[in-house]
Protein backbone atom coordinates (compact mmCIF):
# COMPACT_ATOMS: atom_id res chain seq x y z
CA UNK A 1 0.00 0.00 0.00
CA UNK A 2 2.93 2.15 0.94
CA UNK A 3 4.54 1.72 -2.52
CA UNK A 4 1.25 2.18 -4.87
CA UNK A 5 0.52 5.30 -2.49
CA UNK A 6 4.48 6.59 -3.43
CA UNK A 7 4.19 5.30 -6.94
CA UNK A 8 0.59 7.74 -7.75
CA UNK A 9 1.63 10.53 -6.25
CA UNK A 10 5.03 10.88 -8.48
CA UNK A 11 3.14 9.80 -11.27
CA UNK A 12 1.14 12.51 -10.48
CA UNK A 13 3.32 14.83 -10.96
CA UNK A 14 5.77 13.60 -13.26
CA UNK A 15 3.16 13.54 -16.26
CA UNK A 16 2.43 16.90 -16.35
CA UNK A 17 6.14 17.51 -16.15
CA UNK A 18 6.72 15.57 -19.31
CA UNK A 19 3.85 17.35 -20.72
CA UNK A 20 5.50 21.07 -20.14
CA UNK A 21 8.80 19.90 -21.70
CA UNK A 22 7.39 19.18 -24.75
CA UNK A 23 5.57 22.77 -25.10
CA UNK A 24 8.62 24.58 -24.00
CA UNK A 25 10.36 23.32 -27.29
CA UNK A 26 8.43 26.39 -29.41
CA UNK A 27 10.25 28.73 -31.13
CA UNK A 28 11.98 31.33 -29.41
CA UNK A 29 10.89 34.85 -29.67
CA UNK A 30 12.98 37.78 -30.16
CA UNK A 31 16.03 38.33 -32.60
CA UNK A 32 18.28 35.76 -33.09
CA UNK A 33 22.47 36.87 -32.78
CA UNK A 34 24.26 36.85 -35.44
CA UNK A 35 28.25 38.55 -35.30
CA UNK A 36 28.28 42.36 -37.43
CA UNK A 37 30.11 42.27 -40.22
CA UNK A 38 32.99 44.60 -40.24
CA UNK A 39 35.45 46.88 -42.71
CA UNK A 40 38.97 45.06 -42.86
CA UNK A 41 41.66 45.63 -45.37
CA UNK A 42 44.36 43.58 -47.60
CA UNK A 43 46.96 44.88 -45.42
CA UNK A 44 48.14 47.06 -42.46
CA UNK A 45 49.52 50.41 -43.58
CA UNK A 46 52.94 50.18 -41.82
CA UNK A 47 53.48 46.30 -41.96
CA UNK A 48 53.86 43.38 -44.29
CA UNK A 49 51.84 40.68 -44.28
CA UNK A 50 54.18 38.12 -42.79
CA UNK A 51 52.51 36.48 -39.94
CA UNK A 52 52.88 32.69 -40.12
CA UNK A 53 51.49 31.83 -36.37
CA UNK A 54 50.13 33.28 -33.61
CA UNK A 55 52.34 34.41 -30.57
CA UNK A 56 53.02 32.35 -27.93
CA UNK A 57 50.95 32.19 -24.33
CA UNK A 58 54.19 33.06 -22.79
CA UNK A 59 55.01 35.74 -25.85
CA UNK A 60 57.12 38.02 -23.03
CA UNK A 61 60.11 35.50 -23.55
CA UNK A 62 60.77 36.66 -26.94
CA UNK A 63 62.83 39.39 -25.74
CA UNK A 64 64.95 36.91 -23.86
CA UNK A 65 65.29 38.02 -20.42
CA UNK A 66 65.37 36.18 -17.78
CA UNK A 67 64.19 38.67 -14.82
CA UNK A 68 61.08 39.74 -16.92
CA UNK A 69 60.55 35.67 -16.65
CA UNK A 70 60.48 35.66 -13.60
CA UNK A 71 58.27 38.86 -12.80
CA UNK A 72 55.39 37.78 -15.23
CA UNK A 73 54.92 34.55 -12.96
CA UNK A 74 54.69 36.64 -10.20
CA UNK A 75 52.62 38.53 -11.85
CA UNK A 76 50.52 35.60 -12.50
CA UNK A 77 50.00 34.49 -8.92
CA UNK A 78 50.03 37.85 -7.02
CA UNK A 79 48.47 40.15 -9.02
CA UNK A 80 44.91 41.43 -7.07
CA UNK A 81 43.38 42.95 -10.56
CA UNK A 82 43.56 39.75 -12.14
CA UNK A 83 41.64 38.26 -8.96
CA UNK A 84 39.35 40.56 -9.39
CA UNK A 85 38.66 39.93 -12.83
CA UNK A 86 38.63 35.90 -12.14
CA UNK A 87 36.14 36.52 -9.26
CA UNK A 88 33.84 38.64 -11.54
CA UNK A 89 34.02 35.26 -13.98
CA UNK A 90 32.75 33.31 -11.30
CA UNK A 91 30.00 35.65 -10.71
CA UNK A 92 29.18 35.23 -13.83
CA UNK A 93 28.72 31.66 -13.93
CA UNK A 94 26.71 31.81 -10.92
CA UNK A 95 24.35 33.59 -12.69
CA UNK A 96 24.17 31.53 -15.42
CA UNK A 97 23.69 28.65 -13.10
CA UNK A 98 20.89 30.71 -11.57
CA UNK A 99 19.54 31.13 -14.88
CA UNK A 100 19.59 27.64 -15.73
CA UNK A 101 17.72 26.31 -12.92
CA UNK A 102 14.43 28.18 -14.11
CA UNK A 103 14.50 25.38 -16.80
CA UNK A 104 13.65 22.93 -14.21
CA UNK A 105 10.64 22.05 -12.48
CA UNK A 106 10.79 23.45 -8.93
CA UNK A 107 10.03 20.61 -6.72
CA UNK A 108 9.53 21.14 -2.81
CA UNK A 109 8.43 18.25 -0.53
CA UNK A 110 7.43 19.12 3.26
CA UNK A 111 5.84 16.77 6.05
CA UNK A 112 4.73 17.73 9.75
CA UNK A 113 3.42 16.25 12.77
CA UNK A 114 2.05 18.28 15.19
CA UNK A 115 -0.18 17.90 18.17
CA UNK A 116 -3.28 20.68 18.82
CA UNK A 117 -5.51 21.68 21.50
CA UNK A 118 -9.01 23.29 20.38
CA UNK A 119 -10.50 25.81 22.34
CA UNK A 120 -12.84 25.63 24.42
CA UNK A 121 -15.10 28.42 23.58
CA UNK A 122 -15.11 26.87 19.70
CA UNK A 123 -16.40 23.12 21.59
CA UNK A 124 -18.44 25.00 23.98
CA UNK A 125 -20.36 26.18 20.43
CA UNK A 126 -20.65 22.73 18.32
CA UNK A 127 -23.04 20.29 18.65
CA UNK A 128 -21.81 17.36 20.43
CA UNK A 129 -18.36 18.82 21.57
CA UNK A 130 -15.77 17.95 19.98
CA UNK A 131 -12.23 16.24 20.78
CA UNK A 132 -9.78 19.07 22.79
CA UNK A 133 -6.90 17.08 21.80
CA UNK A 134 -5.83 15.80 18.70
CA UNK A 135 -3.00 15.19 16.05
CA UNK A 136 -2.08 16.01 12.73
CA UNK A 137 -0.09 13.80 10.11
CA UNK A 138 0.94 15.70 6.99
CA UNK A 139 3.39 14.70 4.11
CA UNK A 140 3.31 16.46 0.68
CA UNK A 141 5.01 17.31 -2.15
CA UNK A 142 4.19 20.30 -4.46
CA UNK A 143 5.57 21.31 -8.09
CA UNK A 144 6.06 24.38 -10.23
CA UNK A 145 7.18 25.16 -13.25
CA UNK A 146 6.66 27.60 -15.97
CA UNK A 147 5.89 26.42 -19.34
CA UNK A 148 8.44 28.15 -21.51
CA UNK A 149 6.40 28.44 -24.58
CA UNK A 150 7.91 31.99 -25.83
CA UNK A 151 11.62 31.09 -25.29
CA UNK A 152 11.72 33.63 -22.06
CA UNK A 153 13.89 31.16 -20.07
CA UNK A 154 15.71 30.07 -22.80
CA UNK A 155 16.72 33.62 -23.86
CA UNK A 156 17.45 33.97 -20.53
CA UNK A 157 19.88 31.50 -20.01
CA UNK A 158 21.20 32.54 -23.56
CA UNK A 159 22.38 35.91 -22.39
CA UNK A 160 23.69 34.18 -18.87
CA UNK A 161 25.88 31.57 -21.38
CA UNK A 162 26.89 34.25 -23.40
CA UNK A 163 28.27 37.08 -20.62
CA UNK A 164 29.99 33.95 -18.84
CA UNK A 165 32.02 33.54 -22.08
CA UNK A 166 32.44 37.60 -21.49
CA UNK A 167 33.54 37.21 -18.12
CA UNK A 168 35.74 34.28 -19.18
CA UNK A 169 37.93 36.13 -21.79
CA UNK A 170 37.91 39.26 -19.89
CA UNK A 171 40.22 37.39 -17.58
CA UNK A 172 42.40 36.65 -20.40
CA UNK A 173 41.80 40.35 -21.52
CA UNK A 174 42.88 42.05 -17.73
CA UNK A 175 45.42 39.59 -18.12
CA UNK A 176 46.87 40.74 -21.50
CA UNK A 177 46.35 44.39 -19.97
CA UNK A 178 48.56 43.74 -16.71
CA UNK A 179 51.47 41.52 -18.56
CA UNK A 180 52.00 44.57 -21.05
CA UNK A 181 52.16 46.89 -18.35
CA UNK A 182 54.42 45.31 -16.78
CA UNK A 183 56.38 44.91 -19.81
CA UNK A 184 56.40 48.36 -20.70
CA UNK A 185 57.18 49.56 -16.94
CA UNK A 186 60.19 47.18 -16.77
CA UNK A 187 61.88 48.24 -20.32
CA UNK A 188 61.09 51.75 -19.24
CA UNK A 189 62.87 51.24 -16.30
CA UNK A 190 65.97 49.13 -17.91
CA UNK A 191 66.41 51.92 -20.69
CA UNK A 192 66.77 54.66 -17.59
CA UNK A 193 69.09 51.73 -16.05
CA UNK A 194 71.31 52.23 -19.53
CA UNK A 195 71.10 56.07 -19.57
CA UNK A 196 71.90 55.98 -16.22
CA UNK A 197 75.52 53.79 -17.36
CA UNK A 198 76.25 56.26 -20.01
CA UNK A 199 75.58 59.66 -17.72
CA UNK A 200 78.43 57.74 -15.32
CA UNK A 201 80.35 57.04 -18.33
CA UNK A 202 80.19 61.00 -18.98
CA UNK A 203 81.01 61.31 -15.49
CA UNK A 204 84.09 59.68 -15.93
CA UNK A 205 84.99 61.50 -19.05
CA UNK A 206 84.49 65.24 -17.38
CA UNK A 207 86.40 63.97 -14.64
CA UNK A 208 89.38 63.39 -16.14
CA UNK A 209 88.59 67.13 -18.21
CA UNK A 210 88.34 68.72 -15.16
CA UNK A 211 91.53 67.20 -13.81
CA UNK A 212 93.31 67.76 -17.49
CA UNK A 213 91.85 71.68 -16.94
CA UNK A 214 93.18 71.94 -13.54
CA UNK A 215 96.87 70.89 -14.39
CA UNK A 216 96.58 72.93 -17.64
CA UNK A 217 95.91 76.27 -15.24
CA UNK A 218 98.34 75.17 -12.32
CA UNK A 219 101.23 75.09 -15.40
CA UNK A 220 99.82 78.47 -16.72
CA UNK A 221 99.05 76.80 -19.93
CA UNK A 222 94.92 78.25 -19.52
CA UNK A 223 92.84 80.21 -17.18
CA UNK A 224 90.75 79.25 -14.48
CA UNK A 225 88.03 80.23 -16.95
CA UNK A 226 88.29 76.64 -17.56
CA UNK A 227 88.69 75.21 -14.53
CA UNK A 228 85.29 76.82 -14.14
CA UNK A 229 83.41 75.84 -16.69
CA UNK A 230 84.84 71.91 -16.30
CA UNK A 231 83.62 72.25 -12.94
CA UNK A 232 79.99 73.61 -14.22
CA UNK A 233 79.90 70.73 -16.94
CA UNK A 234 80.45 67.73 -13.91
CA UNK A 235 78.21 69.34 -12.07
CA UNK A 236 75.59 69.45 -14.94
CA UNK A 237 76.08 65.71 -15.42
CA UNK A 238 75.53 64.85 -11.79
CA UNK A 239 72.02 66.65 -11.79
CA UNK A 240 70.92 64.92 -14.95
CA UNK A 241 71.72 61.64 -13.31
CA UNK A 242 70.45 62.23 -9.51
CA UNK A 243 67.27 63.58 -11.40
CA UNK A 244 66.49 59.72 -13.44
CA UNK A 245 66.43 58.52 -9.70
CA UNK A 246 62.91 59.42 -8.85
CA UNK A 247 61.45 57.97 -12.37
CA UNK A 248 63.07 55.13 -11.70
CA UNK A 249 61.90 54.45 -8.41
CA UNK A 250 58.23 55.11 -9.12
CA UNK A 251 58.10 52.44 -12.17
CA UNK A 252 60.20 49.51 -9.78
CA UNK A 253 57.17 50.87 -7.32
CA UNK A 254 54.82 50.18 -10.15
CA UNK A 255 56.32 47.06 -10.60
CA UNK A 256 56.06 45.94 -6.78
CA UNK A 257 52.09 46.61 -7.43
CA UNK A 258 51.92 44.21 -10.80
CA UNK A 259 53.06 41.74 -9.02
CA UNK A 260 51.79 41.84 -5.85
CA UNK A 261 54.43 43.02 -3.13
CA UNK A 262 54.83 45.51 -1.41
CA UNK A 263 57.00 48.64 -2.81
CA UNK A 264 58.99 48.94 0.34
CA UNK A 265 60.23 45.37 0.25
CA UNK A 266 60.55 45.12 -3.41
CA UNK A 267 63.65 46.02 -5.13
CA UNK A 268 65.45 45.45 -8.58
CA UNK A 269 68.96 45.75 -9.24
CA UNK A 270 70.20 47.83 -12.36
CA UNK A 271 70.75 46.85 -15.34
CA UNK A 272 71.33 48.36 -19.04
CA UNK A 273 70.07 47.14 -21.78
CA UNK A 274 72.62 46.71 -24.76
CA UNK A 275 70.91 45.07 -27.84
CA UNK A 276 67.53 45.82 -29.87
CA UNK A 277 64.06 44.82 -29.64
CA UNK A 278 63.60 41.84 -31.33
CA UNK A 279 61.06 41.67 -34.85
CA UNK A 280 57.28 40.68 -33.97
CA UNK A 281 55.22 40.35 -37.42
CA UNK A 282 51.72 41.77 -37.29
CA UNK A 283 50.17 39.48 -40.27
CA UNK A 284 47.23 40.44 -41.96
CA UNK A 285 43.83 42.65 -40.89
CA UNK A 286 42.09 39.74 -41.71
CA UNK A 287 43.44 37.61 -39.23
CA UNK A 288 42.96 40.33 -36.08
CA UNK A 289 39.47 39.91 -35.05
CA UNK A 290 40.17 36.56 -34.01
CA UNK A 291 42.95 37.01 -31.77
CA UNK A 292 41.95 40.09 -29.88
CA UNK A 293 40.17 39.19 -26.46
CA UNK A 294 38.36 42.66 -26.55
CA UNK A 295 36.73 42.17 -29.95
CA UNK A 296 35.60 38.30 -28.10
CA UNK A 297 34.04 40.09 -25.02
CA UNK A 298 32.72 42.78 -27.22
CA UNK A 299 31.03 40.45 -29.40
CA UNK A 300 29.61 38.43 -26.67
CA UNK A 301 28.30 41.39 -24.68
CA UNK A 302 26.14 42.03 -28.36
CA UNK A 303 24.69 38.15 -27.63
CA UNK A 304 23.44 38.98 -24.01
CA UNK A 305 21.94 41.92 -25.09
CA UNK A 306 20.26 40.64 -28.08
CA UNK A 307 18.86 37.69 -26.15
CA UNK A 308 17.75 40.43 -23.74
CA UNK A 309 15.51 41.73 -25.96
CA UNK A 310 13.94 38.37 -26.59
CA UNK A 311 13.14 38.32 -22.51
CA UNK A 312 11.60 41.37 -22.55
CA UNK A 313 9.35 40.80 -25.75
CA UNK A 314 8.58 37.25 -24.01
CA UNK A 315 7.06 39.45 -21.24
CA UNK A 316 3.94 40.36 -23.83
CA UNK A 317 2.96 36.99 -24.02
CA UNK A 318 1.20 34.95 -21.49
CA UNK A 319 2.98 33.13 -18.55
CA UNK A 320 2.08 29.86 -18.03
CA UNK A 321 2.99 27.75 -15.06
CA UNK A 322 2.10 24.11 -14.28
CA UNK A 323 1.31 23.84 -10.21
CA UNK A 324 0.74 20.78 -8.60
CA UNK A 325 0.58 19.47 -5.06
CA UNK A 326 -0.17 16.17 -3.34
CA UNK A 327 0.63 13.97 -0.32
CA UNK A 328 -0.96 12.62 2.42
CA UNK A 329 -2.77 13.88 5.60
CA UNK A 330 -4.75 12.08 8.92
CA UNK A 331 -5.19 12.85 12.48
CA UNK A 332 -4.55 9.11 13.12
CA UNK A 333 -0.87 7.73 12.55
CA UNK A 334 -2.65 4.16 11.91
CA UNK A 335 -4.29 4.95 8.52
CA UNK A 336 -1.87 7.61 7.58
CA UNK A 337 -0.84 5.84 4.49
CA UNK A 338 -3.52 4.55 3.35
CA UNK A 339 -4.92 5.47 0.00
CA UNK A 340 -8.06 7.73 1.65
CA UNK A 341 -5.72 9.62 3.44
CA UNK A 342 -4.40 10.90 -0.32
CA UNK A 343 -5.02 14.30 -1.22
CA UNK A 344 -3.65 16.47 -4.78
CA UNK A 345 -4.63 19.14 -6.91
CA UNK A 346 -2.87 19.80 -10.54
CA UNK A 347 -3.67 22.21 -12.96
CA UNK A 348 -2.04 25.35 -15.08
CA UNK A 349 -1.69 29.06 -13.99
CA UNK A 350 -1.58 31.37 -16.69
CA UNK A 351 -0.29 34.90 -16.05
CA UNK A 352 -1.21 38.38 -18.47
CA UNK A 353 -1.08 41.46 -16.83
CA UNK A 354 -3.15 43.63 -18.39
CA UNK A 355 -2.06 46.99 -17.86
CA UNK A 356 1.09 47.60 -15.97
CA UNK A 357 1.26 51.74 -17.32
CA UNK A 358 3.57 50.43 -20.35
CA UNK A 359 6.38 49.16 -18.12
CA UNK A 360 6.64 45.99 -20.55
CA UNK A 361 6.70 47.98 -23.58
CA UNK A 362 9.62 50.42 -21.91
CA UNK A 363 11.83 47.63 -21.20
CA UNK A 364 11.76 46.01 -24.63
CA UNK A 365 12.70 50.06 -25.27
CA UNK A 366 15.31 49.34 -23.05
CA UNK A 367 16.51 46.29 -24.06
CA UNK A 368 16.65 47.47 -28.02
CA UNK A 369 18.71 50.50 -26.44
CA UNK A 370 21.03 48.80 -25.11
CA UNK A 371 21.52 46.32 -28.02
CA UNK A 372 22.70 49.65 -29.82
CA UNK A 373 24.39 50.54 -27.07
CA UNK A 374 26.70 47.20 -27.34
CA UNK A 375 26.60 47.08 -31.20
CA UNK A 376 28.17 50.42 -31.67
CA UNK A 377 30.57 49.34 -28.85
CA UNK A 378 31.46 46.30 -30.87
CA UNK A 379 32.13 48.26 -33.91
CA UNK A 380 34.39 50.62 -31.60
CA UNK A 381 36.01 48.16 -30.76
CA UNK A 382 37.05 46.45 -34.21
CA UNK A 383 37.89 49.78 -35.58
CA UNK A 384 40.64 50.81 -32.42
CA UNK A 385 41.92 47.35 -32.68
CA UNK A 386 43.44 47.98 -36.46
CA UNK A 387 44.02 51.25 -35.38
CA UNK A 388 46.30 49.79 -32.41
CA UNK A 389 48.28 47.69 -34.67
CA UNK A 390 48.83 50.53 -37.04
CA UNK A 391 50.15 52.71 -33.79
CA UNK A 392 52.36 49.74 -32.87
CA UNK A 393 53.88 49.77 -36.16
CA UNK A 394 54.23 53.40 -36.84
CA UNK A 395 56.16 53.68 -33.91
CA UNK A 396 58.23 50.51 -34.39
CA UNK A 397 59.17 51.63 -37.72
CA UNK A 398 59.86 55.17 -36.35
CA UNK A 399 61.50 54.55 -33.35
CA UNK A 400 63.72 52.18 -35.41
CA UNK A 401 64.56 54.53 -37.84
CA UNK A 402 65.82 57.26 -35.55
CA UNK A 403 67.89 54.57 -34.07
CA UNK A 404 69.69 54.10 -37.15
CA UNK A 405 70.04 58.21 -37.15
CA UNK A 406 71.67 58.21 -34.22
CA UNK A 407 74.14 55.76 -34.49
CA UNK A 408 75.67 57.70 -37.44
CA UNK A 409 75.04 60.85 -34.51
CA UNK A 410 76.87 59.43 -31.89
CA UNK A 411 79.51 58.30 -34.39
CA UNK A 412 80.37 62.06 -35.93
CA UNK A 413 79.66 63.42 -31.92
CA UNK A 414 82.53 61.17 -30.85
CA UNK A 415 84.72 61.91 -33.47
CA UNK A 416 84.31 65.51 -32.93
CA UNK A 417 84.52 65.13 -29.07
CA UNK A 418 88.09 63.34 -30.05
CA UNK A 419 89.68 66.10 -31.97
CA UNK A 420 88.14 68.99 -29.85
CA UNK A 421 90.28 67.06 -26.78
CA UNK A 422 93.24 66.53 -28.75
CA UNK A 423 93.65 69.75 -30.15
CA UNK A 424 93.18 70.98 -26.56
CA UNK A 425 95.54 69.33 -24.94
CA UNK A 426 97.89 70.78 -27.61
CA UNK A 427 96.78 73.53 -26.67
CA UNK A 428 95.52 75.00 -30.76
CA UNK A 429 91.97 74.78 -29.47
CA UNK A 430 89.81 76.49 -27.11
CA UNK A 431 88.06 74.61 -23.97
CA UNK A 432 84.80 75.67 -25.26
CA UNK A 433 84.93 73.25 -28.25
CA UNK A 434 85.63 70.52 -25.88
CA UNK A 435 82.48 71.24 -23.78
CA UNK A 436 80.10 71.34 -27.14
CA UNK A 437 81.58 67.90 -28.33
CA UNK A 438 81.16 66.43 -24.79
CA UNK A 439 77.38 67.72 -24.23
CA UNK A 440 76.68 66.89 -28.01
CA UNK A 441 78.04 63.18 -27.14
CA UNK A 442 76.44 62.98 -24.35
CA UNK A 443 72.94 64.05 -26.08
CA UNK A 444 73.60 61.84 -29.24
CA UNK A 445 73.70 58.87 -26.38
CA UNK A 446 70.62 59.73 -24.34
CA UNK A 447 68.88 60.08 -27.67
CA UNK A 448 69.98 56.87 -29.01
CA UNK A 449 69.29 54.67 -25.78
CA UNK A 450 65.73 56.24 -25.77
CA UNK A 451 65.32 55.10 -28.97
CA UNK A 452 65.70 51.71 -28.29
CA UNK A 453 63.52 52.28 -25.42
CA UNK A 454 60.45 53.25 -27.77
CA UNK A 455 61.45 50.10 -29.95
CA UNK A 456 61.37 47.91 -26.99
CA UNK A 457 57.83 49.67 -26.05
CA UNK A 458 55.95 49.88 -29.61
CA UNK A 459 56.65 46.14 -29.76
CA UNK A 460 55.19 45.38 -26.74
CA UNK A 461 52.24 47.69 -27.81
CA UNK A 462 51.79 45.69 -31.04
CA UNK A 463 51.86 42.59 -29.24
CA UNK A 464 49.12 43.69 -27.35
CA UNK A 465 47.50 45.09 -30.13
CA UNK A 466 47.56 41.95 -31.99
CA UNK A 467 46.54 39.87 -28.56
CA UNK A 468 49.45 38.36 -27.35
CA UNK A 469 48.63 35.00 -27.37
CA UNK A 470 44.80 34.82 -27.21
CA UNK A 471 43.15 31.81 -28.99
CA UNK A 472 39.70 31.47 -28.62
Amino acid sequence: MKADLSSSVLRMLAAPTILALTLSSCKLVGPDHSVPSSETAASYKNGSNDFSKRLSTNWWKVFGDSKLNSLMGNLQSGNFDLRAAEARRNQAYAVLGVNRSELFPNISAQGSAQRSRSSENDRAGSFGGAQSYYNQYNIGASLGYEIDLWGRVRRLVESGQANAAAAEVSVDQVRLSLQAQLARNYFAMRFLDSEIEVLREALDTRNETLALATDRFKGGKTSELDVARAESELASTRAQLVSLEAPRASLENSIAILVGRNASNFSIAPSAIKGGAPRVPAGSPAQLLGRRPDVFVAERRLAASSAEIGVAQAEFFPKISLIGSGGVSSVNSSNFLNWSSSAFSVGPQVDLPVFQGFRRKANVELAVARHEEALAGYQQTVLTAFADVENALASRRGADKEISAQADSIKAARKSFDLSDARYKEGVSSYLDVVDSQRELLNARRTEVQARGRAFEATVQLIQALGGGFSR
